[in-house]
């Protein structure tokens, strides 16, 4: 079952009163896919089919708990928008009232919990429409791949152990004739080599842009999912792109409302390739769900095979584990952990194999005993897999919270999280994960489990890191003095008055969990004096058990998302949704109160300053729409954002011009883009908040001139294209790269630069509504210059990893012969090498060939079996692998 709808109080003839629904007839999401980001508005269309006026109504919707809620409207069928404000909750929710009670048209958007919202609007009158508008934003996590980003958008709120929070009563389940559109714009600053969609596979279609001369954009791309009944899966869109696994920054600059002065917002994103051993020794603890709720989509079979695979990942030194089942109760397999070896690991599968799904979802316990249980002298990683479907998850996330704080420091603990199946709760999942210095992974039932298993398993054998630093690169100058600056005024009564806030806002505070093969993001707002965009930032550390120190230089590069949606800086509000999670976890450092105050009562403080600064749903924070009578869909001064910063000699103070103070590279970036979007000599137009049009609306612009064919004759996206446009991440990333001359790194991939000579590559994305002119249809099988799709791993290799021992070798039996063939079982007979040596070396081969295009992951599930070969063969290794391909077709 999954939660959506709007529901109303209805009075019947006689004077009782019952629940009624409004239709819920169609559903609309675009997605603005910019590489490791994504923007996305949600459009909910309803019907008042009675003839009579309805009572005040309400609905949920679901959002990964990664997401920042920035902005909500309502539209009427008579054609008014109402623009929701983000306030104080209580402020906001008098608001809502007061203006029920003058008659007025007016929304309430309100938190329930990390991935659930409500929205309360008022009357609709008979007969006609209401849609409901919210817009997100979220950074990507890599799929399974570092060269891979994936979007996942749930089917609804699916049932949930426990007592649901009171805004969850009288929920609508939706009907299977409410239509949905999908509508993912995707513009990358690699070369586009895949999209791809596990869960609907055969229902998407995909249309490029052409490039100014008209051949097929390498780069951008649409990709369309249209049905006419409602979801009955979570959708998720895989995108593959060259350059993704790159370490890379980007810097947002806005004015602040007052427009004396400045924040630059920072995005620094790194997959770490840390060539080091794995940790020498380790506890894993497999924490399993087996409630009733697993056993739908067969969640349950998902999870014993991911399990069963976790187990042979493990390292065949230094290894001991344990596995805890959980659903009204918990049970282990053993009491202690127990060292990793093959007696042990046949008995872990015939315990997993008897694994039947039943009960509720009781995770606090389980995680508890397994926590309690674990050894001190190692560092242990645990693995929780579940579908998540659990409303109380705080007390589990307090437990995991104090495990990792009072671990001894030789002995740390870590937590990561698998959710499986659709409609889960990610809130539940990123909620432990973060609160165990961890990760959370995520595999809907139609996707692959083989690659998320070499993840956890990577990121559980990282080294730890600690001592983490940045240095965002601002010089102590241009920073401002938060000691000099004024009290901000409260926003309600209830809150109390606090200092402004540190000058560098950076988030995680403190940066633990950066994992082998896992995207890591690290976001900062630093408040200026004066306008500065700095070329490179820093990343410093110590590996754990001394493993050395290490430093990362990043280029950074420019950023201003200048369309329509100006009002929505992207990075700032990804920074803010993060802090003001790490106040909620209590992670985040408190600023001072102008008198003594609570400690939770700051935090609240705190939360709604940037709920209210950055117009964010919090759980102190709503968004509150209010009619004017009139359509106010251009109406949002009130609201508290900054402005992007002026170009082309604009000042707002100290009589210097806002771009002395900016690189040559980020000034020519933005300043060369908004000249051309606004039609201002060197971009002069100052776009304020004032003048913004509704969130997530199509914006119908002129076409703009097309640019003439570059000099060196490339056709190759070096020039701007027809479309009038806003500026995205990829599009100053260009720029940034061809001016900007990056600091050497080994992690930076010299090919991933523009070529010498090229002009600069701005790839501008059009708002405007399609138009078979504006656009050019190629086949999914012809898309230009593109190789095949890369096939799912193959079952077959799946189960090949399930015959694996605990060593890493393999027996020579009949379920090998079934997988990789009679001929290279009997060639054992000719050689003058043990079996296990030979079914090992066979079974590298095979899985060698089976996936030549999943390299990443083939590393990966190839490690013990090399160690094994390196230990135990008495032969040339490499002839023997060679000589063991020659015998698989």
């Amino acid at each position: 079952m999954s939660y959506s709808g709007v529901t109303y109080n209805s009075v019947s003839s006689d004077g009782s009163t019952r629940t009624a629904y409004l239709s819920l007839e169609e559903v609309r999401v675009k997605v603005l896919v910019i590489d490791l980001s994504a923007r996305v508005t949600l459009a909910q269309k309803f019907f008042n089919a009675s003839d009579i006026t309805t009572g005040r109504c309400k609905y949920l919707f679901p959002v990964p708990a990664s997401a920042a809620i920035c902005a909500f409207d309502i539209q009427t069928s008579d054609g008014r928008t109402i623009v929701g404000v983000a306030k104080e909750k209580d402020v906001a929710q008098v608001q809502y009232e007061e203006a029920l009670s003058a008659g007025k048209f007016a929304g309430l958007a309100n938190y329930v919990t990390d991935d659930i919202f409500t929205i309360s609007i008022g009357a609709v009158p008979a007969l006609a429409t209401v849609e409901t508008n919210i817009v997100f934003v979220m950074s990507l996590a890599n799929y399974d791949n570092a060269d891979e980003v994936r979007f996942q958008l749930s089917r609804g709120v699916g049932d949930r152990y426990g007592s649901p929070p009171p805004e969850l009563a009288s929920a609508l389940v939706p009907r299977s004739h409410t239509k949905i559109k999908i509508t993912a714009e995707i513009q990358m600053s690699g070369k586009i080599q895949e999209i791809v969609s596990p869960s609907h596979s055969n229902d998407i279609s995909e249309t490029i842009y052409p490039t100014h001369v008209g051949r097929p954009s390498h780069r951008r791309s649409t990709v369309k999912f249209r049905s006419r009944s409602f979801l009955d899966r979570d959708f998720v869109l895989i995108i593959r792109s060259d350059g993704l696994d790159s370490p890379r920054c980007f810097a947002e600059i806005l004015a602040d409302p007052d427009r004396r002065s400045f924040t630059i917002g920072m995005q620094a994103t790194i997959i770490p390739k840390f060539s080091l051993p794995p940790i020498a020794a380790q506890e894993y603890l497999f924490v399993i769900d087996h409630s009733g709720s697993m056993h739908t989509d067969a969640r349950m079979d998902q999870a014993k095979r991911t399990l069963m695979l976790l187990l042979r990942l493990l390292p065949s030194r230094g290894t001991k584990f344990n596995i805890f089942v959980f659903d009204d109760s918990f049970s282990s397999l053993w009491p202690q952990s127990r060292l990793y070896d093959q007696g042990s690991l046949n008995d872990a599968t015939t315990y997993i194999g008897a694994i039947v799904p039943e009960g509720g979802t009781e995770i606090g316990p389980a995680l508890e005993a397994a926590l309690r249980s674990r050894s001190t002298n190692i560092p242990t990683a645990t693995f929780v897999l579940t579908d998540g479907e659990v409303y109380n998850y705080e007390t589990a996330v307090s437990i995991v919270e104090s495990s990792v704080k009072n671990a001894m420091p030789h002995a740390p603990s870590r937590l990561f999280t698998l959710g499986i199946g659709n409609g889960i709760s990610t809130a539940a999942c990123e909620g432990l994960a973060r609160a165990g210095n961890g990760t959370s992974f995520f595999a809907t039932d139609a996707e692959s489990i083989l690659g998320k298993c070499a993840r956890l398993l990577g990121a559980g054998r990282t080294p730890f890191v600690k001592n983490v630093t940045v240095d965002w690169g601002v010089p102590p100058e241009y920073l401002t003095t938060p000691s000099v600056a004024f009290p901000e005024e409260a926003s309600s009564t209830t809150v109390v008055r606090i200092r402004p806030p540190a000058t560098i806002q950076q988030v995680p505070t403190q940066i633990h969990d950066m994992h082998a093969g896992t995207r890591t993001n690290i976001l900062a707002i630093i408040t200026l004096r004066r306008t500065y965009a700095p070329q490179e930032i820093r990343l410093r550390g110590e590996f754990d058990n001394g493993g050395g120190d290490f430093e990362l230089i990043i280029p950074v590069r420019g950023v201003q998302l200048a369309d329509s949606e100006s009002g929505l800086p992207l990075i700032h509000t990804l920074a803010a949704w993060r802090l003001i999670q790490e106040h909620e976890e209590k992670k985040a450092p408190l600023p001072a109160a102008l008198i003594p105050s609570r400690e939770e009562d700051i935090r609240k403080a705190v939360i709604v300053r940037l709920g209210e600064r950055y117009q964010l749903i919090s759980r102190h924070t709503s968004f509150v729409a209010e009619d004017s009578g009139q359509n106010d869909w251009r109406r949002s001064s009130d609201r508290r954002r900054g402005s992007p910063v002026p170009q082309g000699g604009q000042t707002w103070d100290t009589n210097r011009s806002i771009d002395d103070d900016i690189p040559r590279g980020f000034r020519s970036t933005v300043s060369e883009f908004l000249s051309g979007l606004f039609g201002y000599p060197g971009g002069s137009h100052i776009s304020s908040v004032d003048q913004q049009v509704l969130p997530g609306s199509w914006v119908d612009h002129s076409p703009q001139p097309s640019s003439p064919p570059s000099a060196n004759g490339t056709d190759d996206e070096d020039g701007y294209e027809s479309d009038n446009t806003f500026t995205t991440l990829s599009s100053l990333e260009s720029y940034a790269w061809s001016e900007w001359s990056p600091p050497s790194s080994p992690y930076i991939r010299s090919e991933s630069l523009e070529e010498p000579g090229s002009s600069p590559k701005l790839e501008p994305l059009s708002l405007a509504p399609e138009t078979e002119r504006q656009r050019r249809v190629v086949p999914r099988d012809a898309l230009p210059g593109r190789p095949p799709p890369r096939p799912p791993a193959p079952s077959e290799v799946v189960a090949l990893v399930h015959l694996q021992c605990f060593d890493g070798s393999f027996a020579l039996n009949d379920s090998l012969h079934f997988i990789v063939g009679r001929q290279a079982v009997d060639e054992a007979y000719n050689l003058r090498v043990e079996d296990k040596v030979w079914a090992t070396a066979i079974s590298i081969a095979f899985m060698r060939k089976r996936m030549g295009q999943h390299t990443e992951l083939l590393k990966d599930l190839l490690v013990k079996a090399m160690e094994f070969l390196d230990l135990n063969a008495g032969v040339d290794v490499k002839e023997l692998i060679r000589r063991a391909e020659g015998f698989i077709a």
